[in-house]
């Protein structure tokens, strides 16, 4: 377990816990991940690959559809799964909020990290120019390829994006989230790519396909804490 992952949110540490969790950790739950940091409820999604991002106030056991999720909620650990897919957490400090946010490639079509930051918005208020946003360790450019011309993402991204048959898939989040308002300054992106460092990351495209496809992820958390 990688505690505190992001420096970004250092100066928040007695306001918010944020872990990422990999291979060598073996956890397989979000109940698992919630006792480890010694929380007692924990709520995760049935990820889709989808733009869906909720509001949730308790625990929840991976049965609503969505990718995104927000909470005001102290003590409920949120956790999103990942094998090779951009994974982000964010905090919004004035306001004590916190969401995890799952996106593969066909969330970045779906508009998954706009969506995001509407929810922010319509529910609390909260511009995106005020969110700190932590993202996890993804594919990079080189491991990110798509070299059939006819692929539906290949189809639909700007040639800006797209290099000897790779797809720049972090420059798009990064891309989004600059037109969101989030402010460069207040980004930070783990430097890992799942793929180059498989003997650390469960990575479905460098080789533990099966293992993935039998609930075997990595995970990126983060719950609020008691307010001092």
């Amino acid at each position: 377990m990688i505690n505190q992952p992001f420096s970004l949110f250092a100066p928040y540490a007695d306001r918010i816990c944020v872990a990422l969790f990999t291979k060598g950790d073996a956890i397989l739950s979000d109940a698992d991940a919630a006792k480890c940091l010694g929380f007692q409820e924990a709520a995760g999604l049935h990820q889709v690959h989808g733009g869906k991002t909720v509001v949730l106030q308790e625990a929840h056991d991976r049965t609503i559809q969505a990718d995104g999720m927000l909470t005001d909620t102290r003590e409920l650990l949120l956790a999103t799964r990942w094998a090779d897919c951009q994974n982000f957490v964010t905090y919004a400090p004035a306001a004590h909020v916190a969401g995890v946010l799952h996106v593969g490639w066909r969330g970045l079509l779906a508009n998954a990290i706009p969506t995001f930051f509407s929810m922010l918005q319509k529910k609390w208020g909260i511009p995106a120019s005020e969110v700190l946003v932590g993202a996890g360790p993804s594919l990079c450019l080189a491991c990110a390829e798509y070299p059939d011309p006819g692929h539906e993402l290949r189809k639909s991204v700007s040639s800006i994006y797209v290099h000897h048959g790779c797809i720049d898939l972090q420059r798009m989040a990064e891309d989004q989230l600059k037109s969101c308002g989030v402010l460069p300054k207040h980004t930070e992106r783990h430097s890992d790519c799942t793929r180059c460092h498989r003997e650390t990351y469960w990575t479905y495209r460098g080789g533990h396909r099966e293992q993935v496809l039998a609930g075997k992820t990595n995970m990126l958390c983060c719950a609020l804490l008691q307010e001092k």
